[in-house]
């Protein structure tokens, strides 16, 4: 997607298609097409394992401002997702 300007700020799901294991982040972008899979350590390590196309993103909500990102994330990223074997996530989300 070319820019066009406008920044996107969203959250997003990727998912490792051959573990089921996923991450759940924000990315702000001009770019919708940028390529970008998170920037968990887990998640990276991951990636570099399995190989990027064995990755899937999805992006789950859009937001006006960044602001909104960050509270949106922390609702979603909580204690209780953390605890999830599945879950890449190390750290609650909404942090700054």
């Amino acid at each position: 997607m070319r820019n066009n300007g406008t920044r996107h700020h969203f959250i997003y799901k990727t998912t490792n298609l051959i573990t089921s294991e996923y991450y759940y982040g924000i990315h702000s972008t001009y770019n919708l097409k940028d390529g970008y899979l998170g920037s968990g350590k887990k998640l990276k390590r991951a990636v570099k394992k399995h190989g990027k196309e064995n990755f899937r993103i999805e992006i789950l909500e859009f937001f006006k401002s960044r602001e909104e990102l960050f509270q949106r994330e922390k609702e979603i990223v909580n204690e209780q997702l953390l605890l999830d074997p599945l879950c890449l996530n190390l750290a609650l989300g909404g942090i700054i």
